[in-house]
């Protein structure tokens, strides 16, 4: 399945203006639903339905047949670890995919589907592989176990020309640490969530600030 022409352009183009991907990750498949749609209604231009979620494909095909055009807010897939999930995300109507590594078959039916890619690495070889293979950006993943923001600015001194989203799990307050370490854009999903929709949405607007704040 293709996607429509220029969807990948879109989607970067998103990513680059609000960069910030919700992601969603959850054990129901009706709290899925809430808060993809707490993500959209707050701002969040790129919505990830990870492939843990109950029923993920069937909540995806939900979000955007929901749409009443086409995006933004687009939705996409995360998790997408192998072949077998990167053709179902796209039959399913993703509109970018996410993987936790780096795989050369994942990146071969994005490119062939015209969904934006967002390719999972950790050191400096897995992330020129992942650029290599034509990801739109690196996904350095898991930052905060390996020294978080300071392996981040590390890591980037001699590969500055790639762009990097930042992922693994910190708080929403540790966004202007790791934009200054040269993180593009970020992966957030449970910090952004608060006590109730009100103070989810000061959260995921608190999160789009500091993410665009320019040095």
């Amino acid at each position: 399945m293709r996607k429509g022409t220029g969807t990948r352009d879109a989607v970067a183009s998103s990513l680059q203006q609000s960069p910030i991907v919700g992601v969603v990750r959850t054990k129901s498949e009706q709290e899925a639903k809430h808060q993809a749609e707490l993500f959209m209604s707050g701002g969040i231009e790129l919505i990830e339905i990870t492939f843990t979620v109950p029923e993920a494909l069937a909540l995806v095909r939900a979000l955007i047949a929901a749409r009443e055009e086409s995006g933004p807010p687009w939705i996409g897939m995360g998790t997408v670890s192998d072949i077998g999930r990167a053709d179902a995300a796209v039959a399913a109507g993703a509109e970018f995919l996410v993987s936790p590594n780096t795989s050369s078959a994942v990146a071969s039916v994005a490119r062939h589907s015209d969904v934006l890619l967002i390719l999972g690495a950790l050191t400096a070889t897995e992330i020129i592989a992942a650029r290599d293979l034509g990801a739109d950006i690196v996904k350095v993943y898991p930052l905060p176990p390996v020294g978080g923001a300071a392996y981040l600015e590390t890591v980037r001194q001699p590969l500055d020309d790639i762009p990097m989203l930042a992922a693994g799990g910190f708080s929403v307050d540790e966004i202007p640490e790791y934009r200054a370490a040269g993180a593009a854009a970020f992966g957030i999903g449970a910090p952004l969530l608060g006590d109730n929709d009100e103070a989810t949405h000061q959260r995921i607007a608190q999160a789009l600030r500091l993410a665009r704040e320019q040095e």
